[in-house]
């Protein structure tokens, strides 16, 4: 996944940052986003024992001890991931649409 980072003394104009995010999203790759978000959910799994979809349902519903209901990065991992998810699957969804006829055409 693509990370820009500044420190306070060094960031750019609003204009190269903008040049800067928009490379960064040139040389996006969704799956290989979709991979590394997989990875890092399966390492919370393991070292919780407990499925990212359970820990997310039961964090937003407050329940879970201290150590977990604090856990932002988790929390935050799976919800980029459900999102990234969907927005791969929908671009898929409408490029199998949009092409199949155009197959069915030649």
């Amino acid at each position: 996944m693509t990370k820009l980072s500044y420190i306070q003394a060094n960031r750019p104009t609003p204009e190269e940052a903008r040049r800067q995010l928009a490379e960064a999203l040139a040389v996006a790759n969704p799956v290989d986003d979709l991979l590394t978000l997989s990875a890092r959910l399966n390492a919370y799994e393991a070292q919780y024992g407990l499925s990212s979809d359970e820990f997310f349902r039961q964090f937003q519903q407050g329940v879970l001890d201290d150590e977990l209901q604090h856990c932002i990065a988790w929390a935050g991992t799976y919800d980029l991931f459900v999102k990234t998810k969907r927005l791969l699957e929908a671009t898929l969804m409408r490029t199998a649409i949009l092409e199949e006829p155009l197959a069915v055409m030649a």
